[in-house]
């Protein structure tokens, strides 16, 4: 039995073709070594933990996406990709919106999304302080 290609089908179907494939699962598995079992068990908490960590990178994709949204109203990405990464509006745009590039989706790296934080931060202080003096 191979049990990784079981669950992967298992996560990519449909209610009533799970339904089978628990069912052939739980009839498989009672043909098993004890020790055969514990691989199976094993390999299956393996699986839900890489769901988990997929589930929790999309969520801070979403987030992150969400929270750009906002900003790129009243900010120029255009001006931050220029002038923080020397790259172009569009390069900014596809890791923003995960665009497939090369064939797979762009995405920030961690250094990426430092100096996208640094450049809201050090435009938002800007702002700030071209408010404050104006205001005096």
């Amino acid at each position: 039995m191979n049990i990784r290609a079981t669950i992967s089908d298992y996560h990519s179907a449909s209610e009533s073709q799970r339904n089978l494939i628990r069912e052939k699962l739980g009839n498989d598995f009672q043909q098993l070594s004890d020790e055969e079992k514990k691989e199976v068990q094993r390999v299956f908490i393996e699986s839900q933990h890489e769901l988990i960590e997929e589930g929790k990178a999309v969520i801070e994709e979403l987030k992150l996406k969400t929270e750009l949204e906002k900003v790129s109203r009243f900010v120029s990405m255009s001006f931050i990709s220029r002038n923080f990464f020397g790259k172009s509006r569009q390069w900014l745009n596809n890791r923003v919106k995960g665009n497939m590039v090369n064939g797979k989706p762009a995405a920030f790296t961690r250094n990426e999304l430092t100096v996208l934080s640094d450049a809201l931060n050090q435009l938002a202080g800007e702002m700030k302080q071209t408010a404050l003096r104006i205001s005096h």
